[in-house]
């Protein structure tokens, strides 16, 4: 069978060709740089942005072909380039374009790999625009199998990389303490689950839902990953209304790499029918929930290596949100007591605040410090790092400057003291 991997250079897109080739199909990857990408020898790769591209060119890269397998996407867990209306540009319109062309070349098969929760009326552009690309699916003429995966862990994922991003080793703090559940699913599980929905022909019109063998909090996964490094993580909470209100003013700065829709992912679960393993969709392929790989072995194992565990401790986590949602609450509440001249709420803010930045800026010390000591002793001591420690202690006397200069600009005058005489 001619198979057209659509996204096929990507990390599950990765897992897949080999798994394709391994069964003897003739596979080309379409991306919009596949020159120098890692493929099985005999792949074909076409160069092309499903986005930009003429509705010609899609047809042609797809004629020929008797399946047809959408990978193309964008991480859920890291705000896009272009803004979160690109997950629409991407996911929908990437989908229709394959679509169309699908049909118009006669494919047999479309496989569509989705996510669990899309829905149309979904919380977040990325559910939303998943949700979408489904509806596009199942009202064409191609027999179609949709596939929607938890997270997907492994060599040259993000899931593992997300999780060390929030977080930093011994302690951390967590929107909700991390009780966000996942099922995470190793790509090397999901790649010959998605061949078998291109294999077999009985299996059109369905749509899977596939957990891993373990449901995890992010707090859990987080905690797994630092003690596969020899490290103790304790994971303490950030409210989540404050949670939400550092990413909602983080996501309004150019390149932040997070903003309200990864606020509103983390307010309910990635599981299938809560975690439940008799619903777990992975039965449909004769495959044991407790068969599955867990994080722990992925973590443990030889080939556990690469982006996914390999990327350092990363310091620009909950630390900095809370701190950046500190400093914002600074300028934005005494701005409304000066506006409406409220003395009393001034005097209750200010001391409320001060010790507020006095515990983010110990937090913040005692964190860079880590940061620097894991930088030098760790495995991944970088020069970049010294510059990012210099920046968090400019922040933290910069947060504890701008409380002292707050407590100047608003402490109460007396009621009787004479008004000073301008010269």
């Amino acid at each position: 069978m001619k198979v057209l991997v659509a996204g096929g250079t990507g990390f599950v897109g990765t897992a897949l060709v080999r798994e394709l080739t391994a069964r003897n199909h003739e596979v080309s990857v379409l991306s919009r740089s596949p020159a120098e990408a890692d493929v099985p020898p005999g792949v074909d790769r076409i160069a092309l942005d499903l986005t930009s591209a003429h509705a010609d060119a899609v047809t042609e890269a797809v004629a020929g072909h008797d399946a047809v397998v959408n990978l193309v996407a964008l991480s859920p867990l890291f705000t896009p380039s272009g803004g979160t209306e690109t997950h629409e540009t991407v996911h929908l319109g990437g989908t229709e374009a394959l679509v169309t062309a699908a049909e118009a070349a006669n494919v047999s098969r479309f496989v569509q790999m989705s996510a669990l929760g899309a829905d149309v009326d979904g919380d977040t552009h990325y559910i939303r625009a998943k949700g979408q690309a489904e509806a596009v699916v199942r009202d064409s003429s191609v027999d179609w199998v949709i596939v929607r995966p938890s997270v997907v862990f492994g060599d040259g994922g993000e899931f593992v990389r997300f999780t060390r991003l929030l977080t930093t080793p011994y302690v951390s703090w967590l929107p909700g303490g991390g009780f966000t559940r996942f099922q995470p699913l190793w790509v090397g599980d999901v790649a010959p689950m998605v061949a078998d929905c291109v294999d077999e022909e009985d299996r059109d019109g369905e749509t899977y839902e596939l957990g891993g063998p373990e449901v995890l909090t992010l707090a859990d996964v987080a905690r797994r990953i630092y003690t596969a490094e020899g490290q103790s993580l304790r994971v303490l909470p950030i409210p989540m209304p404050l949670a939400r209100f550092g990413l909602t003013i983080g996501g309004s700065v150019p390149g932040f790499p997070m903003g309200p829709d990864q606020y509103r992912s983390l307010r309910f679960d990635n599981t299938v029918d809560g975690g439940d393993p008799n619903e777990n969709d992975v039965h449909a392929f004769g495959v044991d929930p407790a068969a599955l790989r867990t994080l722990d072995d992925y973590l443990a194992g030889d080939d556990a290596g690469g982006s996914e565990t390999d990327s350092g401790s990363v310091f620009v986590g909950t630390e900095t949100l809370g701190l950046f949602a500190f400093l914002s609450l600074a300028w934005f509440l005494p701005g409304v007591v000066d506006i409406y001249s409220v003395p009393g709420l001034v005097l209750l803010f200010i001391p409320s605040y001060l010790v507020a930045m006095v515990f983010y800026d110990g937090v913040f010390g005692l964190g860079a410090f880590v940061y620097a000591l894991e930088g030098v002793v760790g495995k991944s001591p970088h020069l970049w790092q010294a510059g990012l420690l210099v920046t968090y202690y400019l922040f933290s006397v910069a947060a504890v400057t701008l409380g002292r200069a707050l407590e100047r600009r608003f402490s109460p005058v007396p009621a009787d003291a004479e008004p000073s005489d301008p010269q």
